[in-house]
C-alpha cells in the first residue's frame, strides 16, 4: 500500500510539493542507525583517549602530542 502524500504546495509555487510521512518502521530504523553512529563515535573517542594517555605516559608533552594528532 503506497504512503499517503500530503500536498504542501505553497500558493505561489509552479511546482507541486508533497510531504511523505515516514512509517513507524522507518523512524525506528533511522533511530537505530543514529544510535549505532553515536556508539561508534564514543568508541573512537575512547580509543583516542587511551592512545593519548599511553603517549603521555611514555613522556610526550601536551604540545608534542597536539602536533601528532592534528
Amino acid at each position: 500500500m503506497p504512503k499517503e502524500l500530503i500536498d504542501i504546495t505553497p500558493e505561489d509555487s509552479v511546482v507541486p510539493v508533497f510531504l511523505e510521512e515516514p512509517t513507524d518502521e522507518e523512524i525506528a530504523e533511522r533511530q537505530a542507525e543514529h544510535e549505532a553512529r553515536e556508539e561508534a563515535k564514543a568508541e573512537r573517542e575512547a580509543v583516542r583517549a587511551s592512545a593519548k594517555a599511553k603517549l603521555l605516559a611514555l613522556g610526550l608533552t601536551e604540545e608534542e602530542l597536539e602536533g601528532l594528532v592534528r
